[in-house]
C-alpha cells in the first residue's frame, strides 16, 4: 500500500472501494474504474490530500512512540520496577509518557 493508500485507509476506515495506482487517485469516467466512491462526497483537492497526509503523519508518529514505549514495559522490567523507588519513577515517567502520546490520537 503507498502513502498515499495509508492515508486514505487512515481519513475512511472500512471504505475498501478507493483505487491508488502510483501514489494518485484512480479517476475515470468508467464508473468501473473510478476510484472515488461516490458516497463519500466531491473527489478530494490536492490540498485535501496533503492535509490528510499531514494529519496521517502526525497519527503515525503518536502510534509509533507509544508502540515503543509500551514495548519497554516488558513483564520483567515491570517487576523490577516495583523493587527500587528509582524504578517506580522510572515506570511512572513511561506511563506518563504513554498517555502524553495517547492524547494526540
Amino acid at each position: 500500500m503507498t502513502i498515499l493508500g495509508h492515508v486514505l485507509a487512515h481519513k475512511f476506515p472500512g471504505v475498501e472501494r478507493i483505487r491508488t495506482v502510483d501514489g494518485a487517485i484512480v479517476i475515470s469516467d468508467d464508473p468501473d474504474l473510478h476510484g472515488w466512491p461516490p458516497e463519500l462526497g466531491d473527489i478530494p483537492t490536492d490540498e485535501d490530500i496533503a492535509t490528510w497526509t499531514e494529519e496521517y503523519a502526525v497519527y503515525k508518529a503518536a502510534m509509533d512512540e507509544l508502540l515503543r514505549l509500551e514495548a519497554l514495559e516488558s513483564p520483567r522490567r515491570m517487576a523490577e520496577a516495583q523493587l527500587t523507588d528509582e524504578g517506580k519513577a522510572w515506570l511512572q515517567a513511561n506511563r506518563d509518557a504513554i498517555a502524553v502520546e495517547r492524547a494526540k490520537l
